[in-house]
Protein backbone atom coordinates (compact mmCIF):
# COMPACT_ATOMS: atom_id res chain seq x y z
CA UNK A 1 0.00 0.00 0.00
CA UNK A 2 1.62 3.46 -1.20
CA UNK A 3 1.62 5.97 1.82
CA UNK A 4 2.48 9.17 -0.88
CA UNK A 5 0.13 12.34 0.18
CA UNK A 6 -3.29 11.77 -2.03
CA UNK A 7 -5.59 14.85 -2.21
CA UNK A 8 -7.34 13.14 0.88
CA UNK A 9 -4.04 13.61 2.93
CA UNK A 10 -2.23 16.81 1.50
CA UNK A 11 -4.10 18.73 4.25
CA UNK A 12 -3.71 16.66 7.05
CA UNK A 13 0.03 16.35 5.83
CA UNK A 14 0.22 20.43 5.75
CA UNK A 15 -1.60 20.09 9.53
CA UNK A 16 0.80 18.14 11.11
CA UNK A 17 3.87 19.57 9.86
CA UNK A 18 2.53 23.04 11.23
CA UNK A 19 1.60 21.91 14.41
CA UNK A 20 5.22 22.22 15.67
CA UNK A 21 5.83 26.03 14.41
CA UNK A 22 2.66 27.23 15.51
CA UNK A 23 3.94 29.06 18.47
CA UNK A 24 6.32 30.78 16.62
CA UNK A 25 3.80 32.74 14.70
CA UNK A 26 2.71 35.37 16.72
CA UNK A 27 4.20 37.72 14.50
CA UNK A 28 3.64 39.20 10.67
CA UNK A 29 7.52 38.74 11.09
CA UNK A 30 8.42 36.15 12.83
CA UNK A 31 5.72 34.21 10.60
CA UNK A 32 7.73 35.70 7.18
CA UNK A 33 11.40 34.16 8.78
CA UNK A 34 9.81 30.48 9.37
CA UNK A 35 7.77 30.89 5.98
CA UNK A 36 10.84 31.43 4.20
CA UNK A 37 12.62 29.27 5.90
CA UNK A 38 10.40 26.33 5.14
CA UNK A 39 10.04 27.50 1.41
CA UNK A 40 13.72 27.23 1.25
CA UNK A 41 14.79 24.03 2.87
CA UNK A 42 11.68 21.58 2.26
CA UNK A 43 11.97 21.45 -1.60
CA UNK A 44 16.00 21.19 -1.00
CA UNK A 45 15.86 18.29 1.45
CA UNK A 46 13.60 16.33 -0.96
CA UNK A 47 15.00 17.43 -4.29
CA UNK A 48 18.42 15.83 -1.94
CA UNK A 49 16.35 12.47 -0.86
CA UNK A 50 15.00 12.04 -4.00
CA UNK A 51 18.40 11.90 -5.51
CA UNK A 52 20.03 9.62 -3.04
CA UNK A 53 17.08 7.01 -2.01
CA UNK A 54 17.88 4.83 -4.59
CA UNK A 55 21.41 3.65 -2.47
CA UNK A 56 19.47 3.53 0.64
CA UNK A 57 17.41 1.05 2.44
CA UNK A 58 14.41 0.77 4.30
CA UNK A 59 16.40 0.50 7.54
CA UNK A 60 19.05 3.14 7.27
CA UNK A 61 16.52 5.52 5.19
CA UNK A 62 15.48 7.62 8.57
CA UNK A 63 18.74 7.64 9.69
CA UNK A 64 20.35 9.58 6.34
CA UNK A 65 16.71 11.43 6.15
CA UNK A 66 17.72 13.10 9.29
CA UNK A 67 21.26 13.35 8.74
CA UNK A 68 20.74 15.47 5.88
CA UNK A 69 17.60 17.21 7.09
CA UNK A 70 19.37 18.35 10.28
CA UNK A 71 22.19 19.17 8.05
CA UNK A 72 20.21 21.81 5.72
CA UNK A 73 18.44 23.36 8.67
CA UNK A 74 21.76 23.22 10.44
CA UNK A 75 23.22 25.54 7.12
CA UNK A 76 20.24 27.91 7.33
CA UNK A 77 20.25 28.77 10.84
CA UNK A 78 23.85 29.52 10.85
CA UNK A 79 22.80 31.93 7.56
CA UNK A 80 20.07 33.55 9.63
CA UNK A 81 22.76 33.63 12.72
CA UNK A 82 25.08 35.71 10.52
CA UNK A 83 23.04 37.78 8.23
CA UNK A 84 19.54 38.07 10.73
CA UNK A 85 20.64 37.47 14.12
CA UNK A 86 17.97 39.32 16.42
CA UNK A 87 15.79 36.83 13.67
CA UNK A 88 17.86 34.45 14.69
CA UNK A 89 17.26 34.63 18.47
CA UNK A 90 13.36 35.85 17.95
CA UNK A 91 13.22 32.22 16.67
CA UNK A 92 15.47 30.28 19.07
CA UNK A 93 14.41 26.55 18.79
CA UNK A 94 11.69 26.56 16.25
CA UNK A 95 14.04 26.37 13.52
CA UNK A 96 15.06 23.49 13.86
CA UNK A 97 11.63 21.84 14.55
CA UNK A 98 11.37 21.99 11.06
CA UNK A 99 13.58 19.02 10.71
CA UNK A 100 10.19 17.03 12.30
CA UNK A 101 8.19 18.66 9.42
CA UNK A 102 10.22 17.13 6.66
CA UNK A 103 10.36 13.98 8.03
CA UNK A 104 6.85 13.39 7.96
CA UNK A 105 6.68 14.97 4.57
CA UNK A 106 9.51 12.25 3.31
CA UNK A 107 8.34 9.50 4.81
CA UNK A 108 4.92 10.08 3.57
CA UNK A 109 6.64 9.79 0.02
CA UNK A 110 5.96 7.25 -2.93
CA UNK A 111 8.89 5.55 -2.59
CA UNK A 112 8.03 4.82 -6.31
CA UNK A 113 6.77 8.08 -7.46
CA UNK A 114 9.05 10.22 -9.63
CA UNK A 115 11.63 13.08 -7.87
CA UNK A 116 9.99 15.64 -10.26
CA UNK A 117 6.70 14.46 -8.19
CA UNK A 118 8.41 14.31 -5.18
CA UNK A 119 9.94 17.71 -4.81
CA UNK A 120 6.86 18.87 -6.14
CA UNK A 121 4.70 17.61 -3.46
CA UNK A 122 7.36 18.92 -0.72
CA UNK A 123 7.04 22.68 -2.77
CA UNK A 124 3.45 22.26 -2.38
CA UNK A 125 3.16 21.60 1.33
CA UNK A 126 5.96 23.97 1.81
CA UNK A 127 3.86 26.75 -0.03
CA UNK A 128 1.17 25.69 1.85
CA UNK A 129 3.00 25.99 5.32
CA UNK A 130 4.88 29.18 4.27
CA UNK A 131 0.96 31.07 3.96
CA UNK A 132 -0.48 29.35 6.92
CA UNK A 133 2.49 30.93 8.86
CA UNK A 134 2.06 34.18 7.08
CA UNK A 135 -1.57 34.37 7.40
CA UNK A 136 -1.45 33.41 11.50
CA UNK A 137 1.18 36.16 11.89
CA UNK A 138 -1.02 38.64 10.65
CA UNK A 139 -3.92 37.84 12.39
CA UNK A 140 -2.28 36.92 16.01
CA UNK A 141 -0.16 40.20 15.98
CA UNK A 142 -3.71 42.26 14.22
CA UNK A 143 -5.79 41.18 17.04
CA UNK A 144 -3.38 40.55 19.82
CA UNK A 145 -0.91 43.56 19.57
CA UNK A 146 -2.42 46.22 17.05
CA UNK A 147 -0.15 46.08 14.60
CA UNK A 148 1.59 44.76 12.13
CA UNK A 149 5.44 44.55 11.47
CA UNK A 150 5.94 45.18 15.19
CA UNK A 151 8.83 43.26 14.97
CA UNK A 152 10.16 44.17 11.47
CA UNK A 153 13.65 45.66 13.56
CA UNK A 154 14.03 41.83 13.89
CA UNK A 155 15.02 41.90 10.03
CA UNK A 156 17.30 45.20 10.44
CA UNK A 157 17.23 48.92 10.89
CA UNK A 158 15.81 49.82 8.07
CA UNK A 159 12.41 48.17 8.14
CA UNK A 160 12.54 49.23 11.64
CA UNK A 161 9.76 51.86 10.21
CA UNK A 162 7.43 49.64 8.54
CA UNK A 163 5.12 49.40 11.84
CA UNK A 164 1.64 49.92 12.00
CA UNK A 165 -0.60 50.93 14.73
CA UNK A 166 -4.26 49.85 13.92
CA UNK A 167 -5.35 50.48 17.66
CA UNK A 168 -3.26 51.08 21.06
CA UNK A 169 -1.71 48.09 22.31
CA UNK A 170 -3.87 47.61 25.83
CA UNK A 171 -6.99 47.19 23.75
CA UNK A 172 -5.15 43.78 22.12
CA UNK A 173 -6.31 40.39 23.07
CA UNK A 174 -3.34 39.33 24.58
CA UNK A 175 -4.75 35.16 24.53
CA UNK A 176 -4.21 35.70 20.41
CA UNK A 177 -0.20 36.19 21.59
CA UNK A 178 -0.13 32.94 23.55
CA UNK A 179 0.28 29.35 22.14
CA UNK A 180 -2.96 28.71 22.83
CA UNK A 181 -4.28 31.42 20.69
CA UNK A 182 -2.42 30.03 17.82
CA UNK A 183 -4.56 26.61 17.77
CA UNK A 184 -8.00 28.79 17.96
CA UNK A 185 -6.64 31.41 15.13
CA UNK A 186 -5.74 27.99 13.34
CA UNK A 187 -9.18 26.60 13.88
CA UNK A 188 -11.03 29.76 12.82
CA UNK A 189 -8.84 30.04 9.64
CA UNK A 190 -9.74 26.25 8.58
CA UNK A 191 -13.34 26.98 9.66
CA UNK A 192 -13.06 29.87 7.52
CA UNK A 193 -11.58 28.10 4.55
CA UNK A 194 -14.16 25.58 5.04
CA UNK A 195 -16.86 28.10 4.76
CA UNK A 196 -15.18 29.67 2.11
CA UNK A 197 -14.82 27.10 -0.11
CA UNK A 198 -17.53 25.70 -2.60
CA UNK A 199 -19.29 22.92 -1.93
CA UNK A 200 -18.90 19.87 -3.91
CA UNK A 201 -21.41 16.93 -4.47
Amino acid sequence: MSLAPTSAFNGLIQLLALCPLLAASDTLVNGLGLGAAVLIIVPLATALLMAIRRWLSEDSALAVSLLVLATLVGCVELLMRAWLPDLSASLQLFLPLIVTNIVLVTRLQDREATPLACVGAGLGIAIGIALTLLELGTVRELVGRGSLFHDARLVGRWASGLERMAFPVDMGFLLAMLPPGAFISLGLLIAARNWLAPTRS
